[in-house]
């Protein structure tokens, strides 16, 4: 199973009590991305999470597919109760609307955890939207402030400078173009468009461009959530007390291990 035998690897790496990781996102029906592939890898990580749901889509099949947004004052009541726990990390997935980015906001206001990293998530692999177009504004403009690292891949980082296709196909020109978006740190995902080698690049603030590369495996494009579980994989990396350029290369390895033996 490969839950167990990567939930093995990364247990002998820390003796220390499972630290608490909150997850804020939504569900995937078809459970290849979104909170299960959160939850599978906080576990792995020896991790202890708790989430928030913030909608539950249908996403089985695409002449189907749905978003059922929870209200804002369900998201709320869990967000309160998030407050009461001693968080050692956050991640945020997808944030389906004005409103959840609102309420996001608001908590991350009133909680003391500032290891926060934020996927920002804009659509899904077969491009349906999973935000509506106010709520990515609001991301943009109130939500990328507050947190600690952002993680789009190329074509969410397009999304985040206005534009609708990639006109820029350098990826360092693109992601300096992203980073007055983001006051502390972001990581542009580029394994989607990889051929050969998977290179993300993380930008923190007033350090050198850092490049991890990870050779390129057949089949894992086709491999969904993978960047749900990178995002959280820095997350519990870097509650461990991790620097982030080190917590960020310990998560590159994990998604690796995870996708060689998923597509095996």
């Amino acid at each position: 199973m490969i839950g167990c035998n990567l939930s093995q690897n990364y247990a002998k790496v820390t003796k220390l009590p499972p630290l608490k990781i909150g997850l804020i996102g939504g569900t995937d029906s078809s459970n290849g991305s979104g909170l299960r592939a959160d939850l599978q890898t906080v576990e792995t990580m020896n991790c202890h999470a708790i989430p928030a749901i913030t909608a539950i889509t249908l996403q089985n099949s695409p002449q189907n597919f749905r978003i059922f947004p929870v209200p804002p004052d369900g998201l709320n009541g869990q967000l309160r109760e998030l407050l009461n726990v001693n968080l050692n990390a956050i991640k945020i997935g997808m944030l389906p609307d004005r409103s959840s980015v609102k309420v996001v906001c608001d908590f991350l206001d009133a909680t003391s955890c500032r290891k926060v990293v934020l996927d920002p998530v804009h659509s899904t692999s077969s491009g349906h939207q999973l935000i509506t177009k106010d709520g990515w504004d609001l991301l943009l403009e109130k939500l990328l402030p507050r947190v600690g690292l952002v993680t789009p891949n190329l074509e969410e980082a397009v999304h985040m400078l206005g534009q609708e296709s990639l006109n820029e196909t350098n990826p360092v020109k693109l992601l300096n173009q992203c980073t007055g978006l983001c006051s502390k740190a972001i990581l542009l995902k580029g394994g989607h468009n990889a051929t050969e080698w998977c290179t993300d690049i993380l930008a923190e603030k007033n350090k050198p461009l850092l490049e991890f590369k990870r050779k390129f495996i057949n089949g894992g494009g086709e491999v969904r959530g993978t960047g749900c579980r990178l995002a959280t994989a820095i997350a519990c990396s870097w509650a461990k007390g991790n620097r982030l350029e080190y917590a960020t290369g310990q998560a590159g390895k994990y998604l690796h291990e995870y996708i060689l033996q998923t597509v095996v």
